[in-house]
């Protein structure tokens, strides 16, 4: 079986309406099959731009494992600046077909240092301004 997530993600970082160059952006992936997560790392251009590409991966069930089993795989993307991270975006599916859960094929973000919050008073996070659509970005 082969596994795979649409979550085409593309972004930009700002800061007060400004890029961000060289900003480290990773990508953490939870299956429900594996024991560790997945990390990605990428950093934005000089346009402040980031991407992560569309996931895929394998995994052997056998036939009755296959009629019963349902992927959940969470999605956590985060900007981090030395030994601090800040959530810029979240999400799960508990399907392997594509769009599934949207409708949308890609993830376009853009965050602003400026909206940076707390969560609860405990996760600092950015609001960031979210755009699904069947299009991505095109970077430079």
């Amino acid at each position: 079986m082969t596994i795979q997530s649409p979550l085409l993600l593309s972004g930009q970082l700002l800061d007060q309406g400004k890029p961000v160059v060289g900003a480290k952006v990773v990508r953490v992936l939870s299956w429900n099959m594996d024991a560790e997560p997945r990390t990605e790392i990428t950093f934005t251009s000089e346009r402040g731009h980031f991407q992560f590409p569309e996931v895929r991966g394998a995994a052997e069930f056998g036939f009755l494992a296959k009629l019963f089993h349902v992927p959940v795989v969470l999605i956590d993307i985060n900007l981090i600046e030395g030994q601090s991270s800040t959530s810029l975006f979240s999400s799960g599916r508990n399907s392997y077909d594509q769009a599934v859960e949207t409708g949308f094929e890609k993830t376009n973000l853009s965050c602003d240092l400026k909206d940076r919050q707390m969560f609860e008073d405990v996760l600092p996070i950015i609001d960031c301004k979210v755009e699904q659509s069947n299009h991505l970005w095109l970077l430079e």
